[in-house]
């Protein structure tokens, strides 16, 4: 039968070739491995500029300000809107500030990461909070004076204190918040290895995470 499994010879699948985890193209020579994943050579080189080796560290912390202080106005302004027009805190909002600000952050620095963009995402998420605090105590006021504004803007980091013990659920999730925006900043540590010929290296488990 022609269908009949033959059992007195061995038939061999041809091997699959290594494929690029970035571009998916075939690898026909040699590979590098970043973080365990297989890259062809033009797609390992796209990912060298993120060791920080390259580019400007001060166009970067720039973009970051600018991009976290845009999603820092905007949370101010939902926040305070809301407290305003419902009459009572949402402090959950917090929490949205800082994914937020967390991710403008994280934009401008090009996915990078690093202590200073989490301290500048922290602060930023902590500054548009207090900030609608601010815009709530001149909304009340009416027609705040100067003094008062000056006032209530040299109080502008203590105002979610005001109130004392009672508002300590309200703390935590600030803090919360602030965390958000500090985890999303996490830096990226990447780990390029290679060369490597087919057949050597870390090929078996980078192939194998592909």
């Amino acid at each position: 039968m022609a269908d009949e499994l033959q059992f007195d010879r061995a038939d061999y699948a041809a091997p699959q070739p290594l494929a690029c985890r970035g571009c998916q193209a075939a690898i026909p020579v040699e590979y590098y491995a970043v973080n365990g994943q297989v890259l062809c050579r033009a797609c390992a080189d796209g990912l060298r500029p993120r060791l920080g080796g390259t580019g400007s560290g001060m166009v970067r912390i720039g973009q970051a300000m600018l991009l976290g202080a845009g999603a820092a106005l905007l949370g101010t302004a939902v926040y305070a809107g809301v407290m305003i027009f419902t009459n009572s805190e949402w402090a959950l909002i917090s929490i949205g500030i800082g994914w937020l600000v967390g991710q403008g952050v994280r934009k401008g620095s090009g996915n990078r990461g690093g202590w200073q963009y989490q301290v500048l995402a922290a602060f930023l998420t902590y500054t548009a909070i207090c900030a609608a605090y601010a815009a709530v105590a001149w909304y009340s006021i009416g027609s705040p004076s100067p003094e008062q504004i000056a006032r209530i803007a040299l109080r502008l980091y203590t105002l979610p204190f005001l109130d004392g013990f009672g508002n300590v659920i309200g703390w935590l999730i600030i803090g919360f918040g602030m965390w958000q925006a500090w985890q999303l900043n996490r830096p990226s540590a990447l780990t390029i290895t290679g060369p490597h010929a087919l057949g050597t290296g870390p090929q078996a488990t980078a192939a194998a995470r592909v």
